[in-house]
Parts: C-alpha cells; structure tokens; sequence
C-alpha cells in the first residue's frame, strides 16, 4: 500500500511539474465584478477581483462554465515568489477544469476585501461570513451569465472547505437570498450543479427555515476529519436524501481535510483555533487514491450536469 501511495505521489508531483508547463498556455486573465456585498464602511459594493481561464483555442460559441470557490487560506500561493499565482491545489483544478473544455472563475473573495487568509481567526470573530461569500458567489453566476462566451445556463459552481461551505449557501433554496434569485428567472438558469470539498455542514444543517437544494449537490468528505467534522455532512446528506433531493455523498474513511492537496507529509496545524477540537490544531494530509477518485467522480458528474440540454 505505501509502495502504490508512494508512486502515485511522484506522479501527482511530476503531473505538476509538468502542469508548469501547461500553464504557460492556459494563463489566467485577471477580471472583476461587483459583489452583492457591500461595504460596511462605505456602502459601496464590494469590488471582487478574478481569475478567469479559459481552454486555450477555445472556439467562438457559448461553452459551460464552473465557479471555483477558494478555503479559509485564500486562493493564492503562501511561497513568496509565487505571492499572485493559484496554490497548486487551486491551478491543479484550473487545469482539469479548462482540460475538460469549461471556463473557469476563481473569485478571490479575500483579498478583494483586505485579507490573506482567515483561517486562524476564531470562527465566531470571522468579518467575512457565509452570508458575505454566498453575495460573492451570485455575483460571481451574473457576472458569467452576462459573457458572451458563457452558456449561461450550464454554470456549475465547487469549492473546498470554507468555500464548500459557501456552495451549500449559495444552494440552499431556502435562503431568502437565493429564492429572490430563483424567482427572477427558471430554475436552469441558476447554477445547475454544486460540488463541495471537505465543506463546514453545521450552518446549513441547523438553519432555522431548513435546508433544500436549488440543484443537484454532490459532497466529498473526508471521513477522519478534525477540521471540518464530517458528521454533520453526513446527516444533512442523509436528511436531504429522505427528502428526495438530489444529493451524492462520497466519504472517503480514514481521510483528512485537504485530501486532495499535494503529497507532502501529513502535518498538524496547531495555529488553526478551530475544528473538532478547538484549539489543539487539525490535520491537514493529502490521500492521493481519494484524490484521484474524487476528481475522476467530479469529472463524469460535470460532464453530467452541464450537458447542453437542460
């Protein structure tokens, strides 16, 4: 068994190694757009900055499209000469993104107000919320949907940890904010689909008014998580699936938050107040057999979901 981890960890990093490479063709234009945030000093919207990748050579016509929602930690590299440029768990899906032929959008909702990462903050002093990433998130649908390259009916939306938590936000129907948007326009042309990595799932799971999809959401959990306890997800998956929504729940046993990270040693983070057991640091280890198959699942339910009927 370590014999096979092994060698596919030396894959994964010669993968990148080689990803260097393909970045150079695939490079990010920066954008941005108006949040439905607004600035609590000012009363301005809040301007969020972007990374938009599309497949290179990509023909005229209006293609699919996926949100890509970064974790506490920002989506940015903490190497120094690399301070601008995606973490390599981030350009590692920009690349199997635009390789399977979508546009890609990563909103940076961090650094647009201020912030590297919050991932050491309490939870409870947190400035920037759910409620702050799921108007990030909208805007972020309205602001693919009014591109001329965009099909925007077939825009998906994932993200990892704090950003999962914001895909179960940004699809929760129930949310007053969500149902507005639901009820100006048909149901296809909201985000067709939600992926969500190693998501917080207690908010969604104990919401006053409940919890009930706007489109189909698949979860991917990492069963030894002390970060992000996997037993709230697992209950709200099992409610939602009582219910007759249309939720997939893949919880890989014996792994860890960030399952799907490069192959560096398993590593405790004791500056992270947070997770199961606040203050005594979480575990952060990549699981490259998780990883594959989580990526391999993602891609056919991708595929799936944004075919070009509705």
């Amino acid at each position: 068994m370590r014999k096979r981890i092994a060698a596919k960890s030396l894959a994964w990093s010669a993968a990148m190694v080689f990803s260097g490479s393909v970045a150079a063709a695939i490079v990010p234009e920066h954008v941005s757009f108006d949040s439905l945030d607004r600035d609590p000093a000012t009363g301005a919207p809040v301007r969020i900055s972007a990374l938009l990748f599309r497949p290179d050579g990509a023909p005229e016509g209006r293609r699919a499209a996926v949100v890509a929602l970064h974790g506490c930690g920002g989506m940015y590299s903490t190497v120094k000469s690399r301070h601008d440029q995606l973490s390599l768990r981030h350009r590692a899906m920009a690349e199997l993104l635009v390789g399977e032929g979508y546009i890609a959008l990563f909103p940076d909702s961090f650094r647009s107000r201020g912030r590297e990462e919050i991932c050491t903050i309490e939870n409870k002093k947190r400035a920037i919320t759910q409620i702050n990433r799921r108007l990030d998130t909208l805007a972020a649908l309205a602001f693919l949907q009014a591109r001329a390259d965009v099909a925007p009916d077939r825009v998906a939306v994932l993200g990892w940890s704090h950003g999962g938590s914001a895909v179960l936000a940004a699809l929760n129907a129930r949310s007053p904010q969500v149902a507005a948007e639901l009820a100006q326009a048909p149901t296809s042309a909201y985000f067709r689909a939600g992926v969500a990595f190693y998501p917080g799932c207690i908010e969604s799971l104990r919401m006053k008014d409940g919890y009930a999809t706007a489109a189909p959401l698949h979860l991917f959990i990492a069963g030894s998580d002390d970060w992000t306890d996997p037993r709230p997800c697992i209950d709200l998956a099992a409610r939602l699936a009582t219910a007759g929504e249309p939720v997939t729940n893949t919880v890989y046993p014996n792994t860890y938050h960030g399952f799907d990270g490069p192959p560096t040693q398993p590593r405790l983070r004791l500056e992270v107040p947070n997770g199961v057991h606040p203050g005594q640091g979480v575990t952060v280890a990549p699981n490259p057999e998780a990883r594959d198959d989580a990526y391999a699942r993602l891609k056919a339910y991708l595929r799936a979901r944004l075919a070009t009927a509705p």
